[in-house]
Parts: C-alpha cells; sequence; structure tokens
C-alpha cells in the first residue's frame, strides 16, 4: 500500500458540495485529459481536491507528477495584478486573493516539488505587463512577465503567504472552451480523438460524453480525504484506464470485425453456443479496442508475460482447439498469481486474443 503524499487537509470541501456549479471547470478539465489521451499518456484526474482540478501523470503514487489549476468562468474585466491579489475582509482577518488562494494550495505542502503545473486558468483573460506587449499569448508564463510586474505580484505575494517568490512553474491559461458551447465543444473533441485513434472507425461520441461526464460528478462528490494512494485513485478520480474502457464499449472499427468474423468460425470447434460466443465476442471487442487505441506499459507488460507464459503450447497440435485453449488456461492460472484475472473467461479472452490477432 502507498501512501498519499497529497493526504493534506484540504483548504476546503464546499466545492465538492456545490459540485453542480462547476459545469465549466470539468469541461476544461476533460479538454486537458483529451490531449493528453491523444499523446497515449497516462492519468488521474481529481476534482475538488485541493484544487479545483488535479491531474496526476502516473497512476504510481511513489512516481505521479502533478498539475494543479484553479478554474474561473467569469466575464467582465481581465485580471490585473491588483485584482489578482486584492484580499476581501473576513470574520477573522481576511479572504486569501484568488492568486493566493491558488498558491496556498502548492506551495510550503509535502508534495510541491511533485507539481509540474502551477494555473490559473480564466475565461476573462489576463491585463499583465509582458516583456513584450505585443505578443498576444493565451498562456503566459512567468517568464514572459515583465521585471515590474513580477516584483509587484511578489510583493503582494509575499504580505500574504511569505512567500518571497512566485514559483516559476505558474502560469496564467485562457481557456479556448467557452459557457456557451461547452458540452458540444467537449464531444466534438471527443470525436476527434476517436477518429485519431481509429481512423474510419465508428463512435457514439455522445454516448462516451454522457458516461465520462456521469464518472466525474460521481466522483467529484467525494468530499473525503485518503491516507493511501490507491483509494484515491480508485474513489475519487478519473483515470486513463477508465477513459479508454468507455471509448472501446462505444466504438467500432474495422479490425474488430475481421477478429469477430474469425472467432465466428471456431464456436463449432469449440463447442459453444450462441450465448457463450456471444459473451466472447463482446469481451474480444472491448479488448482489442482498448489495446489499438492506447497501449500502457502495464498492458504491454502484461500481454508479453501471457505471451511468454502459454508459448510452447500449441493448441492446433491438440486433438482439438478446445483442449489446446484449456491447456494454455491451466497454464496460465498455475503461472501467475490469483488474484492476477477475475476469473476464467478473463484468461480465456485473453487466450483466444492471442490466436486471433495474428
Amino acid at each position: 500500500m502507498v501512501d498519499n503524499i497529497l493526504n493534506e487537509p484540504q483548504r476546503e470541501t464546499s466545492g465538492a458540495e456545490t459540485f453542480a456549479k462547476y459545469e465549466f471547470q470539468f469541461h476544461w478539465a476533460l479538454c486537458k485529459i483529451l490531449q493528453k489521451h491523444q499523446k497515449q499518456q497516462d492519468y488521474a484526474l481529481l476534482i475538488e481536491y485541493h484544487e479545483d482540478v488535479v491531474i496526476a501523470d502516473s497512476m504510481d503514487g511513489q512516481k505521479a507528477q502533478f498539475d494543479f489549476y484553479q478554474v474561473k468562468n467569469k466575464t467582465g474585466a481581465r485580471y490585473t495584478v491588483q485584482s489578482l491579489t486584492k484580499r476581501s475582509v473576513a470574520k477573522e482577518g481576511e479572504k486569501n486573493s484568488v492568486l493566493g488562494k491558488l498558491l496556498s494550495s502548492c506551495v510550503g505542502t509535502q508534495y510541491t516539488d511533485r507539481i509540474t503545473e502551477i494555473g490559473l486558468v480564466a475565461s476573462n483573460g489576463f491585463s499583465l505587463d509582458q516583456k513584450d506587449n505585443e505578443l498576444k499569448l493565451d498562456v503566459i508564463t512567468v517568464g514572459d512577465l515583465s521585471e515590474a510586474c513580477t516584483t509587484e505580484l511578489t510583493k503582494k505575494i509575499t504580505s500574504e503567504l511569505g512567500e518571497n517568490q512566485i514559483p516559476n512553474n505558474l502560469k496564467f491559461i485562457i481557456p479556448t472552451i467557452q459557457l456557451e458551447n461547452q458540452r458540444e465543444y467537449v464531444i466534438t473533441k471527443f470525436a476527434d480523438l476517436i477518429d485519431s485513434l481509429f481512423p474510419k472507425g465508428m463512435c457514439n461520441a455522445v454516448s462516451i460524453y454522457r458516461a465520462i461526464i456521469d464518472e466525474i460528478h460521481r466522483k467529484g462528490c467525494v468530499k473525503y480525504d485518503f491516507q493511501d494512494w490507491e483509494r484515491l485513485v480508485d474513489e475519487k478520480s478519473l483515470t486513463s484506464y477508465k477513459v479508454k474502457e468507455v471509448i472501446a464499449v462505444n466504438t467500432k472499427h474495422f479490425s474488430t470485425e475481421r477478429m469477430i468474423s474469425d472467432l465466428s468460425s471456431l464456436k463449432g470447434d469449440l463447442g459453444w453456443t450462441f450465448l457463450t460466443f456471444k459473451g466472447y465476442r463482446r469481451r474480444i471487442e472491448k479488448l482489442l479496442l482498448q489495446r489499438t487505441g492506447m497501449l500502457t506499459a502495464f498492458e504491454i507488460n502484461r500481454m508479453k508475460r501471457i505471451e511468454d507464459c502459454i508459448e510452447s503450447i500449441d493448441p492446433e497440435q491438440y486433438s482439438s482447439l478446445k483442449d489446446g485453449f484449456s491447456a494454455q488456461v491451466l497454464k496460465i492460472k498455475a503461472d501467475f498469481p490469483v488474484d492476477a484475472f477475475n476469473d476464467d473467461d478473463e484468461i480465456m479472452t485473453e487466450v483466444l486474443y492471442l490466436y486471433l490477432k495474428d
């Protein structure tokens, strides 16, 4: 069991309780993880956990690096140094400023050194003095700011948080997604992703979107802290594995048609009923699409181990394919840990996949 590096008291949990108000924030987050999915990167998306949006780049709690984002859906005047650092009066003292609130989640923590990017995302934009004000940037880094602007920001944050410098990984981001078309925008992004992963494939982008949004709603409403990393990932995050699974269930591709046709020709040899064939067809379709679209290091290693395990067993040398496949299943069960597979059907699906894929 790996300790959860993010297990510090959260600044607030009211965001999780009023989750329905933050459609824009998780639509923006979806666009962000779809960019990672396009690049075949692993990720775990956390909504309302320390910050509006936190993205881990690995499922390994000992190696994961994090991006922290505060997402503001605002209209009107652009953010200036003054409005970013303005503090309002609270019952006791003063509230954090917009920028101070973001940085308080990221600096001076046990996970600070594992934060890759700190982003303030604001639809109203920014009016910050740059080294070159002729540049119209949608992402403004600390390095883009003028010395006077950096000095003023540092002075304000030092007064508020006691930090004497602005983190170099801080970015001011203007989102491309807009409030009016956010749902349609994300659905289009899903369709574009599927087209790039499965050229000429057919997908139901709306069904994919709905399933993913439902998952984010469910996970986002979880407001508990987690001491171990695995529970945090399982109960609070949307992972690249889950997105792959949803995509696979809602996508058809010509490569699956060939494999399913070959699988159908084995029905008689294996003595399957139609219902048995239908069950394995669904499993094979899902597995094939998962592995066609994006292979993780875990899946590559798993496939190689299974292939090495049964390499010495040629099912076609047995009196029947059924006996040959059964021998391969028994070999895998003998060589792998008990909890490596959910059931014998999952093992048989792996055996069939390796037999049919070449």
